[in-house]
């Protein structure tokens, strides 16, 4: 009788550990009014820094042109989960596209030049 009440609370102390650290990596750059609303249309944009994707939408965010927020997997890197208010449901992801491209990494990994153009479509999971 010990062993299994030892064992379920180790699953309720384990499971907690495991809902609240996905907590710490949650991560909302919605700046000035987030009530906007992207239709199911793409939102793009060019990039005005050197560096990552996320740069770029950070830097976006900070002048008020963009909200998004995501959560940063560790060794994977930054998903994006809502862009503009529209929030990836129902088997509908943002989809990334440097230059007119499918992007082969993720927005943490893949790296923009100014002038480059940044495209997110809102698209059917694969």
């Amino acid at each position: 009788m010990k062993k299994y009440i030892a064992l379920i609370v180790a699953i309720i102390v384990l499971g907690g550990g495991a809902f609240f650290s996905q907590q710490w990596f949650v991560e909302s750059s919605a700046t000035g009014d987030s009530s906007r609303s992207s239709a199911s249309g793409p939102v793009a944009f060019t990039a005005t820094t050197t560096g990552t994707v996320l740069d770029a939408m950070r830097a976006l965010a900070a002048e008020s042109e963009l909200s998004f927020s995501g959560r940063d997997f560790p060794g994977l890197g930054f998903f994006v989960e809502e862009i503009n208010g529209k929030r990836n449901e129902n088997g509908y992801y943002w989809i990334l596209r440097i230059n007119g491209e499918l992007s082969g990494k993720g927005v943490s990994q893949a790296r923009v030049e100014t002038g480059d153009i940044i495209e997110w479509n809102y698209e059917k999971g694969y």
